[in-house]
């Protein structure tokens, strides 16, 4: 994984750099920002940066060792931990889920927490990071790097550590062993403990701008138009794995201009004093026809549109992003 592959974040992979370049990398770091807006990618493409045999000033060479490792998920010094669910197992540790974590990452890093939750779970249950993870953390610390320069830990939705977790986990994130790097991956840090979060350099990850979720779509997606892309980069709010989901249900897309349409014209003509009583009940209708989550997805649709359209009329286009 490199930098030239995450979408967007050039403030958050220009700090990075500057970690590395400056040898400030911290022994801790949180990166904390919405699903689905690069944080895993952008972890994996510093962690191989870092440990590359012969990185450029903008990126790591890809054809190394450690990169050829790191590309495929198998390098040695690179750990992982995330939730999983252990059925009926009375002892569990993510390492009895790596091979299909790695599967999983293969297809694709940009993904959403549900995704991870209904391939593990099965709607068995909810994933956590149990207490017995701590200790095997710990007894990866006590093995000294095999060959990469920083041993890399990856403790992705660190919020859904169980509590015996993250009071163990405390020590070893205030003075990890010499060329230790954890990379922590929340979507909801304000639900970790402070004194883990103080443990931490923090890096806000923004939502991923229009232009780099446009392109990186148009460069994967050939098959669709740049209007069809637009609509769905409209609907994703800055999350790659919303837009393309979006883009692959293209029809729904459709429904929700056409509502917008009849929406704004009917809106237009109540202003005006013209009576369409029979009209708008049939446009509430379709709405409440729509399933909970596409009523929010159109909703996000339509203030957006409308949004884009006020600042396009006002001379304003370079607002619209």
């Amino acid at each position: 994984m490199q930098f030239s592959d995450v979408v967007g974040q050039k403030q958050v992979i220009k700090k990075l750099k500057y970690f590395s370049t400056n040898e400030k990398v911290p022994h801790a770091l949180l990166f904390s920002g919405a699903e689905g807006v690069g944080k895993l990618t952008t972890a994996l493409a510093f962690s191989q940066y870092i440990n590359c045999e012969k990185p450029s000033a903008e990126d790591s060479c890809n054809t190394c060792s450690s990169c050829h490792k790191y590309s495929q998920i198998i390098h040695p010094d690179l750990h992982f931990v995330f939730p999983i669910h252990k059925g009926n197992k009375t002892h569990v540790v993510c390492d009895d889920f790596i091979q299909e974590w790695r599967d999983f990452l293969l297809l694709s890093t940009y993904f959403i927490s549900s995704q991870w939750y209904e391939q593990i779970a099965e709607d068995r249950g909810q994933p956590i990071i149990y207490a017995d993870e701590a200790l095997e953390i710990i007894k990866k610390l006590s093995v000294k790097n095999y060959e990469a320069k920083f041993k890399v830990i990856i403790i992705y939705q660190p919020e859904k550590m169980h509590i015996a977790t993250a009071n163990k986990l405390l020590k070893v994130l205030e003075e990890p062993p010499p060329s230790t790097l954890f990379i922590l991956i929340s979507s909801q840090p304000e639900l970790l403990l402070t004194t883990i979060i103080s443990r931490c350099q923090i890096v806000k990850f923004p939502i991923v701008d229009d232009i780099s979720l446009i392109n990186y779509l148009k460069n994967k997606y050939p098959q669709y138009n740049e209007q069809e892309i637009i609509q769905s980069v409209l609907l994703a709010n800055g999350s790659v794995p919303n837009a393309i989901q979006v883009l692959e249900e293209n029809e729904k897309i459709k429904i929700y201009f056409d509502l917008y349409v009849k929406m704004a014209r009917l809106a237009y003509e109540i202003k005006n004093k013209i009576t369409k009583t029979e009209e708008l009940l049939k446009l509430v209708y379709d709405i409440n026809q729509l399933s909970k989550e596409n009523q929010k997805a159109f909703l996000i649709y339509s203030l957006r549109l409308s949004r884009d359209n006020f600042i396009f009329n006002t001379n304003l286009k370079s607002l619209i992003s």
